[in-house]
């Protein structure tokens, strides 16, 4: 009897954990902040994961503290690789940026005009169990202009 109780005891255990495990995947939706990056100075970003291998972003950003002032519309798409709770990622996306005509001081990415920039993501994700989600990413972006080396890092939560 005791036997059975022990063995009963471990199924139930390993199931649990199983269980438990699985939900950690389902987080599926995030929201964060990202500083630099692909959405100008500081970007609120929502983004959806699928089966916790490719995430699709859209956001609104704003620059006016270090460049002129001004909006960008990032948007994004990047495949997630890795295990558990730390991922590479490398993705392709781009913004949509728009400053005031008015505005006479540096522009971000020398842009002096609207345009659709493209960017490309490669970084580092962490996941945590409890939805909280921070990336560091090289962010280079390609303007009418040539080529402009950038990076970013986003902190949010995730459900």
């Amino acid at each position: 009897m005791k036997k059975t109780t022990i063995l009963v005891a471990l199924v139930l255990a390993i199931t649990a954990g199983s269980v438990q495990a699985q939900s950690y995947y389902n987080r599926d939706h995030g929201l964060y902040l990202e500083l630099f990056g692909t959405g100008g100075e500081l970007s609120l970003n929502y983004e959806r994961i699928i089966e916790n291998k490719v995430a699709i972003r859209a956001g609104i950003g704003a620059t006016g503290v270090a460049f002129r002032k001004g909006y960008a519309v990032p948007f994004s798409i990047s495949g997630l690789l890795g295990a558990n709770q730390n991922y590479f990622e490398v993705g392709i996306g781009g913004s949509f940026i728009d400053f005031k005509e008015d505005s006479t001081e540096d522009a971000y990415l020398n842009i002096t005009e609207r345009q659709v920039v493209t960017n490309a993501i490669v970084g580092y994700r962490y996941l945590s169990d409890y939805g909280f989600t921070f990336r560091l990413a090289f962010t280079p972006a390609y303007t009418k202009d040539g080529f402009e080396p950038m990076g970013g890092a986003m902190m949010g939560k995730t459900w």
